[in-house]
């Protein structure tokens, strides 16, 4: 299973990067990256596509009424232009993967914003990826071009210590017993995740160590109990970098619910899962090592939708 990863050299001191989808390496000259500046909002981008691809982009930036445009990232000219209102702001991005042989490509873009969703360019696939923003700011993005966008991710600012991306799942207001939470205190590692699964993912549960001190979370989720429990322990330089699973709806007694139908976890050192039932809408979001802070998420009788936790990293 190809992880996906931020494997470029495209760091910016006290963002996150999340990513990347698409080709997750090459050449230095195959690198690129776009960051805001203190003081800049982004105000427009260029986006040169065909049906099945994203060319290059371009960013356009406003600072005290000074226009700025950026290198364009990828090949050909031209492009369609997407511009922002003054109050507008990209909430989270969608896209899907495909193949320009034989390259790995970005082969779709959107842009989702507080007032509207900007795209699809280009052509979905089967492989599909989607970032939402609950909390924190999107500033930037980077990835890999040659002929075309071959792999993109973001750059995100925290607006506190740890921020929110996701979530993924069921999206309507639940209410204040339906939500759950996990966060690593700061001194604390991830050593055990508890899934009840079956047919989708009943519940989770979380058990983290500083030293001699063990936490284990209650059970978010599992107002009913699925056919199999699995436990997954982490080893002590081991971290997750990405999850990914599938959204769709629950079968059986209870149908009808969007829920969680199978989840992954990759680490630093392997694949966990998938567990639960494939099916549904995927996702896939990878982060950078050190990022990981938790996950939250909506609950009842199952795990109805997952996001996670992210904090700056230090280097």
């Amino acid at each position: 299973m190809n992880i996906p990863h931020a494997q470029t050299n495209t760091k910016r001191a006290g963002f996150i990067r999340v990513g990347l989808w698409g080709k997750q390496s090459g050449g230095p000259q195959n690198e690129w990256s776009f960051g805001l500046d203190q003081g800049q909002k982004l105000r427009k981008i260029t986006i040169d596509h065909g049906d099945d691809v994203i060319y290059s982009l371009m960013f356009t930036t406003e600072a005290c009424g000074v226009f700025n445009t950026s290198n364009k990232f990828g090949g050909w000219n031209g492009g369609q232009t997407v511009t922002l209102d003054s109050d507008e702001e990209i909430v989270g991005i969608k896209g899907s993967i495909g193949t320009k042989a034989p390259y790995t490509i970005v082969s779709s873009l959107s842009f989702v914003t507080n007032k509207t969703t900007h795209g699809p360019f280009g052509g979905a696939t089967n492989s599909e990826f989607s970032l939402p923003l609950e909390m924190g700011s999107l500033v930037g993005f980077y990835g890999l071009a040659g002929y075309y966008i071959d792999g993109i991710g973001v750059y995100l600012k925290p607006h506190r210590e740890t921020m929110k991306i996701g979530t993924w799942g069921k999206t309507q207001p639940a209410g204040p017993q339906n939500n759950w939470s996990f966060q690593l205190e700061p001194t604390y590692h991830l050593t055990k995740i508890t899934i009840d699964h079956g047919d989708l993912i009943y519940s989770l549960m979380f058990t983290a160590q500083c030293g001699e001190l063990t936490n284990t979370s209650e059970k978010m989720g599992g107002w009913q109990g699925g056919e199999k429990v699995t436990e997954i322990t982490f080893d002590e330089d081991e971290e997750i970098n990405c999850i990914s699973g599938t959204v769709a709806l629950s079968r059986g007694t209870y149908a009808g619910n969007t829920v969680i139908s199978s989840i992954s976890f990759m680490t630093n050192k392997k694949v966990y899962g998938p567990f639960g039932n494939v099916r549904g809408t995927p996702f896939t979001v990878p982060w950078e090592d050190g990022s990981f802070a938790g996950f939250y998420g909506l609950a009842g009788y199952y795990i109805d939708s997952i996001g996670v936790y992210l904090k700056a990293t230090n280097c």
